[in-house]
């Protein structure tokens, strides 16, 4: 998945740097991180559900067989996961991944947003005493 380019904030790592130099870039700037905030929850949304997908399954107690609607509608959810996934993930990231690998993945993310919602503040701080 590619993201959108950004104009005024540099993203290395986890760290986010934004360099404006007037309150209108300063308004652009901010429609900026939301954006990139949102492709960045939609991205660990992603992780999530491949997490759940190779986590094994906890207290599997026996149970009886499910019936065949039960069935028909489990194959239709996973058809459906899998043809998100194919849309959703590059061919890189859909193979096999180690589980420690997705919460590393995981924390940079949680990290970037983070660090996205600080510039965020400090912008929207910057353009109130500013006006």
């Amino acid at each position: 998945m590619q993201l959108a380019p950004m104009r005024y904030t540099k993203i290395e790592g986890t760290a986010v740097a934004v360099s404006v130099k007037s309150a209108v870039e300063a308004k652009a700037a901010v429609k900026e991180l939301r954006h990139k905030k949102r492709e960045l929850k939609f991205l660990r949304g992603a992780l999530l559900r491949r997490q759940r997908a190779v986590r094994p399954k906890e207290g599997s107690k026996p149970k009886r067989a499910p019936s065949l609607w039960l069935r028909a509608l489990t194959g239709m959810g996973r058809l459906l996961g899998s043809l998100v996934e194919l849309v959703t993930v590059s061919r890189e990231e859909r193979r096999a991944r180690d589980p420690a690998e997705i919460v590393r993945e995981l924390h940079r993310i949680d990290e970037t947003l983070h660090n996205i919602e600080g510039c965020i503040l400090q912008l929207q701080g910057k353009l109130l005493t500013h006006g």
